[in-house]
């Protein structure tokens, strides 16, 4: 999938300037009036401008050129423009009336005398775009904005001179514009200090103000960037070089000023966290990551070794370029799509081998220090190319993020979800045999009543980690409990929530004697755990909070949440192998089992796969809820391919189908039966043909996705036998 486009991911009134770091695709480095006739260094030169201003600017602007052409050489994206004080004419007639009256502007260089460039700050021909101007502001005299959306720039990085002047001039067309800015203090020059500070000042409510470090730190982590070692190296030279340009020569040694300095932030924040890990008595960090198949696998770093990492860096004994918590776990890339569920033994089908490794990248706003395991805090992973750092197209974290992103700028819309996430609870009798806690039926007071110790212990743990509960209550199996969680506009974080939850209620119940099954089906003749989901959604172009709703509307859903639901109802056959991935899974399917066994969809009917819900106070639509789901699915891929399967029914404006059942004279006929598939292999069989779904997961991913789930399904299990499994793993 393409990148989402900047301006497409501002959400009016609450992003700041400050949330769009530089993305190479998206970038170019605008250079004004770096050139010999307006940079020499003479007697009527101030002392600042000579000996602070103009080496700076030219030192840092030159390394800034060297990074950002070292990224588009290697592909990486960043376009270098060259905007330079030249006329049309020889005879300067074409210059700004503002120029004609400012002394010696009124004559600029001119084709028989053409602008000189500085050593290092010279266009490549060819290469470079050059952009000759005659006034103050770029964007007055020139056409440098119909040049910017040919090359589909969103972002352009400042730098030249003078900071009062043609800088903060360009600085607040571009901001107009609608350009993302970014000024970089220290790669601009002026003729005093206070001009200077006036410039920035005048410019911080159109622009980034940032250091050169900061930028050349952003254009080598910029994720697009992540993909060349000797691009990276490049920016890394520029990042360390401290040698100057000759104009620095005259002066043997100078310091930037306060203004200028900048603090590396994610460094500092690295090593807030650690000490205030190690603070709480937190020994070891779990790098998390969820294979294809649901399987959680996680490797732990000792605090006290990354610690150790960061003093080595501090002290300048490591080489290493990549901060402390980062870069520092991997996993064989087979590990994350090639393995069964049954035994760690690589299926040749899947086309993965041990051959690759995969870095496992940490999202720090996953972090959370577990209540069951005190000395340990986890953290959610991405999985990554251990030689490009580029995602992995097996990592299925990361299709979900790319989905979202998707949703926003092809689509327009943010999805809200939320999860009712059923288990059953056991506990060893005198025999050892493993018997439910309870008899209890659904909603019954029983299990509320005996178990509360257990389930005030799961909220208070769950409430730790921030992870908001709406509901407890119990299901209708014995021993059967429901743990709703609340919605959420971050679905990547409510899918890391459903995670962690699971874990808890695991961790919660051995710690009361007791062991939770997520196992969709343990009997034959009792009702099984599911994992229901629910969607909305908000348009991102309006206010409305919730734009599935539309009580105008026959069905009281909008057309566009109509579409949504019915391209989930096209692809639900083959969205079956996601949402119910196991043999077991299909153990729970069919009629009287409250998931559905038709495709079809109907509002407040539980009998339905695709029910539509009502809020129980305005009596209006309010969200769709996905039943034929379980905790034996990985929930980031699950979600990643019925929002997809949703996106597509919008994008192609589908027709929503009657509903089930429905004979109403609108619609003038009965609707047929449609049967769902009854078994895995069945659901597998129908998603090997549906091209849409198997271009979102890509050839990698859906070969050893099939490939595996296909073994798995050959694995003839007794149901007998799938609980005692299921037991012995709790």
């Amino acid at each position: 999938m393409s990148e989402p486009s900047l301006r497409s991911l501002i959400q009016p009134g609450i992003s700041k300037r400050t949330d769009f770091p530089i993305r190479m695709t998206s970038m170019a480095l605008l250079i004004i009036d770096i050139q010999e006739e307006l940079s020499k260094i003479d007697v009527d030169s101030s002392e600042y401008k000579h000996s602070t201003s103009l080496p700076r600017m030219i030192t840092n602007s030159e390394r800034l050129i060297r990074a950002v052409r070292a990224s588009r050489n290697h592909g990486k994206g960043g376009e270098v423009i060259f905007t330079y004080l030249e006329c049309h004419t020889n005879n300067s007639r074409d210059v700004s009336f503002d120029y004609k009256l400012s002394g010696s502007l009124s004559s600029l260089p001119n084709p028989n005398h053409p602008a000189k460039f500085i050593h290092g700050i010279t266009p490549i021909a060819g290469e470079d775009i050059r952009i000759p101007k005659s006034s103050c502001s770029v964007f007055q005299s020139t056409n440098l904005d119909y040049i910017l959306r040919n090359l589909h720039v969103e972002q352009l990085v400042v730098v030249g001179q003078l900071t009062d002047q043609c800088v903060e001039s360009a600085v607040r067309d571009a901001a107009d514009l609608g350009y993302l800015v970014t000024v970089v203090e220290d790669a601009c020059a002026a003729n005093s200090e206070e001009d200077h500070q006036r410039g920035l000042y005048g410019m911080q409510g159109f622009s980034r103000i940032i250091s050169t470090y900061q930028a050349l730190q952003e254009i080598g982590s910029a994720e697009c960037n992540e993909g060349n070692d000797g691009w990276l190296m490049t920016v890394e030279d520029s990042i360390n070089d401290k040698t100057s340009s000759s104009i620095t020569d005259v002066h043997s040694f100078s310091i930037s000023s306060a203004s200028s300095f900048a603090l590396n932030r994610t460094e500092g924040y690295q090593t807030a966290i650690l000490r205030s890990l190690r603070a709480a008595g937190v020994k070891f960090l779990r790098y998390t990551v969820v294979d294809a198949y649901n399987t959680i696998r996680c490797k732990t770093v000792t605090v006290s070794h990354t610690m150790s990492l960061l003093a080595k860096r501090n002290q300048r004994t490591s080489t290493a370029s990549t901060l402390p918590l980062e870069s520092v776990a991997c996993i064989a890339e087979v590990c994350f799509a090639g393995l069964p569920t049954h035994a760690d033994t690589c299926v040749s089908s899947s086309n993965l081998s041990a051959q690759n490794v995969l870095t496992l990248e940490p999202d720090f706003s996953t972090l959370r220090v577990l209540p069951y395991a005190p000395k340990t805090a986890m953290i959610m992973c991405t999985a990554h190319n251990q030689r490009t750092r580029e995602l992995s197209p097996l990592c299925t974290r990361g299709l979900l993020k790319r989905v979202l992103y998707e949703a926003r700028r092809d689509v327009g819309v943010e999805f809200c979800v939320g999860a009712e996430l059923e288990f059953m609870l056991y506990r060893a009798g005198r025999d050892g045999s493993f018997q439910s806690v309870d008899m209890s039926t659904f909603a019954n007071s029983t299990s509320l009543n005996e178990q509360e110790d257990f389930i005030s212990a799961l909220h208070d743990q769950l409430e730790q980690q921030d992870i908001p509960i709406e509901q407890i209550h119990a299901e209708s199996a014995p021993g059967q409990l429901e743990v709703v969680l609340n919605h959420s506009n971050d679905v990547l974080q409510l899918a890391d929530n459903i995670l962690f939850a699971r874990e808890t209620v695991t961790a919660c119940a051995k710690q009361y004697g007791m062991k939770a099954l997520f196992l969709p089906k343990t009997s034959e003749n009792q009702a099984g755990n599911g994992l229901h989901l629910h969607f909305s959604f908000h348009d991102v172009s309006c206010d409305q909070t919730n734009s599935f709703s539309d009580p105008t509307r026959l069905t009281g859903i909008s057309s566009k949440g109509e579409s949504f639901v019915e391209g989930i109802l096209e692809h639900l056959p083959s969205l079956l192998s996601f949402s119910l991935p196991t043999a077991n899974s299909f153990r729970r399917m069919g009629p009287g089992c409250w998931t559905g066994h038709e495709v079809g969809w109907s509002i407040e009917d539980k009998e339905v796969p695709i029910r539509v819900c009502l809020d129980l106070k305005a009596r209006n639509v309010t969200n769709v809820e996905y039943k034929l789901s379980d905790a034996t699915a990985n929930i980031y891929l699950e979600l990643a391919m019925i929002l997809s399967a949703g996106m597509q029914g919008m994008k192609h404006r589908k027709k929503l189908r009657p509903m089930l059942g429905d004979v109403a004279a609108s619609y003038q006929h009965v609707v047929s039966v449609n049967p769902m598939p009854t078994s895995l292999q069945t659901s597998l069989d129908i998603l090997k043909t549906d091209e849409f779904l198997l271009s979102i997961l890509g050839s990698a991913l859906s070969t050893a996705y099939i490939a595996i789930r296909e073994s798995e399904a050959s694995v003839g299990k007794s149901l007998e036998d799938e609980v005692a499994d299921a037991l012995k793993r709790a």
